[in-house]
Parts: structure tokens; C-alpha cells; sequence
């Protein structure tokens, strides 16, 4: 009798980067599988909003739609990866202690830290599962449990994130949180990360690096698909000017912040090419380093799907496209256009 997959086997074929992301959909979905069958939080048929919650930062998903996450394929396996990296990096430091992740925004199956947890020995990790959600806390310790991992949890807590003060005890070496959307917009990823960040600036962050660009797209050509030789669908080659970098997150532009009280932090102001053909939209495009080389690109993953920069004005070619990121309930990139 063949035996089906365990967490442990399937973290191995997963972490083991020689397969890129894509070639991993038998895996990952094999492992959502397993969590579904064990976690208390469980799918609707049809997506279902209800049991999000509206913060002082952002929109914090409901258990529901966080547990929809783990059938992003690229997600699971660039984020995954690079929790490993981060945590193999702590571990040459030497220290004689078990390294320390801080999981903020775990949702119900802890998923991102979970092939970690089962590569490490307790006595090399501990994890703290953080979640603004009871029921994700809740459903969380589920898994952990029926995997047999209870040994690497330091704790679990049900705290907004924004306002969650670690213990001394407890000072984090790796910070991961990914309680975000494309072009950052709508949840807490960048005050989550500042916040945190704050309280531990040598931790290594997971991400590590998010940055967000504007590129003009000819959107006729952004989204056509035509057929090969062998009859296979491919998408046309695409038509776009990058502008430049709008916004970055990463551990030193929270240290560049550091001063700010406001609600709204620095960001870009770049220039359209004069004139600009009018084929052409300014879009925001995402891309993620979760950690060393372990990324995901625009289109790789629901986190890095292209958005349209709003500009109300209509644009001629030669106006200024000045940014600043906005905090409070509905967090985003800003846009404010002007003539010479």
C-alpha cells in the first residue's frame, strides 16, 4: 500500500529550489489538501468576504480568504523558500539558542512558516503565530498540532499586529509577514512591517523586499494571447516604457521613516515622456523579494498582478507623476499629476 503525502516530504520537494515555482502545483496543492483536512477553518464553496476585519491600517481578510491564499502557487513556494533562507542565514550566525521567527498574520494554517517548522528541530526554531483573527489562532494550532510540530511554537497570539509589543523575552530574529495586495494597496503590509520593524531593526524581514514601479503598458497588447505551432495559447510580446521606481519597503527605507509622524510617507515623482502616445496607460507593478533570489515578478502571483495608476486628468505627454504613500484605514500609493 502506497502511503500518501506527509508535510515532511512534501516540504522537502517544495524547499528544494532546484524545481522552479510553477512546476510545483502537484505539490502545493497536495499540501493544501492536508491542511484543509485538518484546520477548523473551513472553505465556501463561493468566495465569501464575511469575517474580514476593517483596522486603523488596512483591511485584515477574513480566515476564509486568507485560507484561499495557499493555492497560489508561487506565493506559497517563493514565500516558503525564503523563510528558509532567511532562517538558515540566522542560523550561521552560530547563536546557541534556537532561532526566533515572528509569523505576523499567520491566517489558519500558519502556511508560510509551516515547511520551515517541519525542517528545523525545535531545539534550531521557535515560532510565534500571530493573527488579528481567533479563529485563525485557533485553526493554526490545529494544524500544528496534527502535524506533530507543537514543539516549535512559542506562542500564539491574538493581537492587531499595528499595536502587538514582542515580549523581551521573545525579540524576534526573522520577521515575516505577508498581509499584503498589488502595488500595497488596501492592507497593513507597510505599517505592519514598520511597526515590527521598529521594535526589532536586526531582524531579517520577509519580504525583504517589496518595490513597486510605473510603467506605461499599451493595454491593447498587454492581454492578447495568440496560438503557436504546437496549438498551445501564449501571450504576444508586450509593449512597456518603464518610468522608474515609485515606492520600495524594505528594512532601510523603514529606518528612512523613522522621523515621520504624519500619514503619509515619501514616494517618487517621475516624468512622462513628452509627447505620450496615447495607446499607452501608467500602471503600478509589483515585485516581491521574499528573500535572496527566491522573487515573484509581475503576473507571477495575485500579490504582483499589474494595477492601472487612478489619474483623473487626462494626459497629453510631459506632466509630473508625483507620489506619496498614504497610512490610515485605506492604505495606498497616491498620484497627483502637474503641468509645467
Amino acid at each position: 500500500m502506497t502511503s500518501g503525502p506527509t508535510p515532511r516530504n512534501l516540504a522537502h520537494a517544495i524547499l528544494e529550489d532546484s524545481r522552479p515555482p510553477h512546476a510545483l502545483g502537484p505539490e502545493v496543492w497536495q499540501l493544501a489538501d492536508l491542511l484543509r483536512q485538518h484546520a477548523t477553518v473551513r472553505l465556501r464553496p463561493r468566495v465569501d468576504p464575511r469575517g474580514q476585519t476593517e483596522t486603523g491600517q488596512g483591511l485584515a481578510l477574513s480566515p476564509t480568504m486568507a485560507a484561499r491564499c495557499a493555492d497560489d502557487i508561487a506565493r506559497t513556494v517563493a514565500f516558503s523558500r525564503g523563510v528558509h533562507q532567511a532562517l538558515r542565514a540566522t542560523r550561521s550566525l552560530g547563536i546557541d539558542r534556537p532561532a526566533r521567527l515572528l509569523y505576523a498574520g499567520c491566517g489558519p494554517y500558519a502556511l508560510l512558516a509551516l515547511l520551515s517548522m517541519t525542517s528545523f528541530r525545535p531545539d534550531e526554531l521557535q515560532v510565534t503565530l500571530l493573527d488579528l483573527h481567533e479563529p485563525s489562532i485557533d485553526s493554526a494550532r490545529a494544524v500544528i498540532g496534527a502535524f506533530g510540530l507543537e514543539d516549535r511554537v512559542e506562542g500564539y497570539v491574538t493581537a492587531d499586529a499595528c499595536s502587538y509589543t514582542f515580549p523581551s523575552e521573545r525579540m524576534p530574529d526573522v520577521i515575516l509577514t505577508e498581509t499584503m495586495n498589488a502595488a500595497l494597496k488596501g492592507e497593513p503590509q507597510v505599517a505592519i512591517a514598520r511597526h515590527l520593524m521598529r521594535q526589532a531593526p536586526d531582524a531579517l524581514l520577509v519580504p525583504e523586499r517589496v518595490h513597486v514601479d510605473a510603467i506605461l503598458v499599451d493595454r491593447g497588447r498587454e492581454f492578447r494571447f495568440t496560438e503557436n505551432a504546437a496549438g498551445v495559447s501564449e501571450a504576444t510580446e508586450r509593449d512597456h516604457v518603464p518610468l522608474g521606481r515609485v515606492f520600495e519597503l524594505n528594512r532601510e527605507t523603514i529606518r528612512q521613516w523613522e522621523g515621520i509622524s504624519e500619514d503619509r510617507l515619501p514616494a517618487a515623482a517621475l516624468r512622462l515622456p513628452d509627447p505620450l502616445e496615447p495607446r499607452y496607460a501608467p500602471t503600478y507593478h509589483t515585485t516581491v523579494v521574499a528573500y535572496g533570489d527566491h522573487i515573484l515578478h509581475a503576473y507571477d502571483s495575485g500579490l504582483t498582478l499589474p494595477r492601472r495608476i487612478p489619474i483623473d486628468a487626462s494626459l497629453r505627454g510631459g506632466e509630473t507623476l508625483s507620489f506619496c504613500y498614504h497610512l490610515g484605514s485605506e492604505p495606498g500609493l497616491v498620484c497627483e499629476v502637474s503641468r509645467e
